[in-house]
């Protein structure tokens, strides 16, 4: 059984989270959920310090896999860049990776709104300014999953990385596409990261 660590989005909704993934167990895969507590006024890193405690902590004995989903993508991917010796495999489930907006005046609006969050958006922002030290085999190891047909949050533009293995769901929408991701659409996560 593979160790995962899932780095929760905005709503850091840890049970619901949990009882999305449980069935994860079935698969291969034990999760360890962390909440980044995007709501309170720290930034962004004592959160990642907080993140890499645990994978250093859950890395002892074998590398693990890692899963951003929504805002937490940039978290996982934050960490992923200075624990790529430990982690094995990374995980983007409909997550921001850079900044950039929809043509659209309304979902620009909404896609503003999810960064208002200061941590959030220093977040992405340390990422776009460290992505560029990500060999090209370090890219094989990162899966992004985006929704194929319309995230109203999350430009595809926004969540996709050159290099990386880049699948589309046949979803629309942000929370559908995340629901579906961990659970009938995960087909592509399993086999990305277990081979099967």
């Amino acid at each position: 059984m593979k160790r995962i660590i899932v780095v929760s989005g905005l709503g850091d909704n840890g049970k619901s989270l949990a009882m999305g993934c449980r069935w994860w167990k079935k698969e291969g895969l034990r999760p360890t959920i962390f909440l980044p507590c995007w709501d309170n006024k720290e930034g962004v890193k004592p959160k990642l310090a907080r993140l890499l405690k645990l994978i250093d902590k859950k890395s002892k004995k074998e590398k693990i896999f890692i899963l951003g989903i929504s805002a937490g993508a940039s978290l996982a991917m934050n960490a992923f860049l200075q624990r790529m010796d430990k982690i094995e495999k990374m995980v983007s489930l409909c997550g921001r990776l850079r900044l950039g907006w929809s043509d659209d005046e309304i979902l620009k609006k909404l896609q503003k709104n999810t960064l208002k969050r200061k941590a959030c958006k220093q977040s992405v922002k340390f990422l776009e300014k460290n992505i560029d030290k990500l060999e090209k085999k370090d890219r094989k190891r990162i899966l992004t999953v985006s929704a194929k047909f319309g995230d109203e949050l999350i430009p595809r533009e926004t969540s996709q990385l050159s290099g990386a293995k880049n699948v589309l769901i046949p979803t629309l929408e942000h929370v559908l596409s995340i629901f579906s991701g961990m659970t009938n659409n995960f087909k592509p996560i399993k086999r990305f990261l277990l081979g099967k």
